[in-house]
């Protein structure tokens, strides 16, 4: 018995020990403005805090694009295609906006963030999938 209760001591002990450095961390995850280190050192589109403008995501996206069809990591087909979704998410901004007098309803913004995350993803796997694709 007595040795039972040590072990069971024992085991509680180390397992406050291992968890307290764990529950000490801050909730939510890293600082928002730690990409801000990595982007702003001579990439000029630095990330503020809060993240990034839904015009400012358009512009970096449309440079991948073009910078893809200028080095042949997208083909002319491929980049007409995120390209013509790029510019479909660009009128939709622009029509949310005119009808809610400048304003993005949080709707909208988060529909059109998760097309342009879409949209960045299928730039990626173009540029680097060249070999394996399907078409």
């Amino acid at each position: 018995m007595k040795r039972s209760v040590s072990t069971v001591l024992g085991v509680l002990t180390a397992a406050t020990l291992l968890t307290g450095p764990v529950l000490a961390q801050p909730y939510g995850g890293p600082p928002q403005d730690r990409g801000s280190q990595h982007y702003d050192q001579g990439h000029g589109y630095g990330v503020q805090p809060g993240g990034w403008e839904i015009n400012r995501r358009m512009r970096w996206l449309q440079e991948r694009i073009s910078r893809g069809r200028a080095n042949g990591s997208l083909d002319r087909r491929e980049f007409r295609r995120v390209q013509v979704e790029l510019n479909r998410i660009r009128h939709d901004d622009e029509v949310a906006r005119a009808a809610n007098r400048g304003r993005m309803p949080s709707g909208v913004r988060a529909d059109l963030e998760a097309r342009l995350d879409r949209l960045s993803d299928q730039i990626h796997w173009l540029r680097n999938n060249a070999e394996h694709r399907p078409w």
